[in-house]
């Protein structure tokens, strides 16, 4: 959500990307703006570390999953040997 009356913000629009057409970045109130050369690189950089911040999510997410289906099966596993033993 968009607080105030009026926003500074930077449009990026891409053609070689498959997944996105345009960035919308709204900046931060400050006393001297940036240089457009550093806003643009500020967003490079914001954009490079997205597609690596969900990758690392995901890996991690995955595992949990793993060790989580891992304890159920040998807990259940547990449970059928002392049942039948």
């Amino acid at each position: 959500m968009i607080k105030g009356c009026q926003k500074e913000m930077i449009v990026m629009q891409t053609q070689d990307s498959t997944l996105f057409e345009s960035a919308y970045f709204i900046l931060r109130r400050q006393k001297l703006p940036p240089s457009k050369p550093d806003m643009v690189a500020e967003a490079n950089r914001i954009i490079g570390g997205v597609g690596q911040l969900a990758a690392k999510k995901r890996r991690g997410h995955r595992l949990w999953l793993f060790a989580l289906g891992f304890l159920c099966g040998a807990a259940l596993a547990a449970f059928f040997i002392l049942l039948y033993s």
